[in-house]
């Protein structure tokens, strides 16, 4: 059996200290972040079981990346939350995601005080490039048909990413997005998925559902079920999974 990683472990109790005021998006997000406080392994050959690991632990911030296998072709991005951290993440659903493709969790490039926690600038011509270059350092030449995984600060860039690169960000899975999803710039999109935790605020997400349908994107809004903001709730691998399987079975061809 599997054990869960403890980064998981700790996601699952954790508290809801999102601000439900319009600053919200200021604030920082519950993130699972046990796994941190250890130096990330070594780059190894991409041999093994699935795993996550720093592409490169020299690099600051770091970029978490998905090794071993077997896993699907499909490459995929993970974008945490305001002072949160993306290996605990990655590590909640990596299994779901093996089976759909490669995945990788960049971490945030401004420190909340001094880490490992961090934030996103506004610089998202910046994350793009590091997206790119993550993916080629795993061998992936072109870059094409990503599927993007936000959750609230992470999801404003998912989108920012999507609607100044359509031909490469094409599906998209927003978490507990700060404010509704505009179709605006998102009608290229091959399918989305707009998640809220059962214990969050769920109108926003449900919005950004009715709007993206409205445009002609497959969209469809999913519970994260007895998450509070922030928290990927008590089986992040069925619920991602859940997610994953709907983006795949009703996306649009290219």
């Amino acid at each position: 059996m599997r054990s869960t990683p403890i980064a998981v472990l700790f996601a699952l109790g954790i508290r809801d200290c999102r601000d439900t005021s319009s600053t919200a998006a200021d604030r920082p997000d519950p993130s699972p972040p046990a796994s941190v406080g250890a130096e990330p392994a070594p780059a190894k050959r991409d041999a093994g079981p699935v795993r996550m690991e720093a592409l490169d632990p020299a690099e600051d911030p770091p970029l978490f990346v998905m090794r071993g296998g077997p896993r699907g072709p499909a490459p995929i991005v993970f974008l945490h939350g305001m002072c949160g951290h993306g290996l605990g993440y990655a590590q909640a659903f990596q299994f779901s995601a093996a089976r759909k493709g490669l995945l990788m969790a960049p971490q945030g490039d401004v420190k909340c005080g001094r880490g490992p926690w961090a934030k996103w600038s506004g610089d998202v011509n910046a994350l793009h490039a590091r997206i790119e270059s993550g993916f080629r350092a795993l061998g992936v030449s072109a870059l094409e048909d990503v599927l993007v995984i936000g959750y609230s600060q992470g999801a404003t860039r998912a989108e920012q990413l999507a609607r100044k690169w359509p031909e490469r960000y094409t599906r998209l899975i927003l978490m507990g997005a700060p404010q509704a999803t505009s179709a605006r710039g998102l009608e290229r999109l091959r399918g989305a998925v707009m998640m809220a935790g059962e214990r969050d605020r769920k109108d926003l997400m449900k919005t950004g559902t009715r709007a993206l349908t409205a445009a002609g994107v497959p969209a469809v809004f999913q519970i994260i079920p007895e998450a509070t903001h922030g928290a990927m709730g008590p089986v992040p691998e069925k619920t991602m999974g859940e997610a994953l399987d709907w983006l795949w079975a009703n996306q649009r061809e290219r």
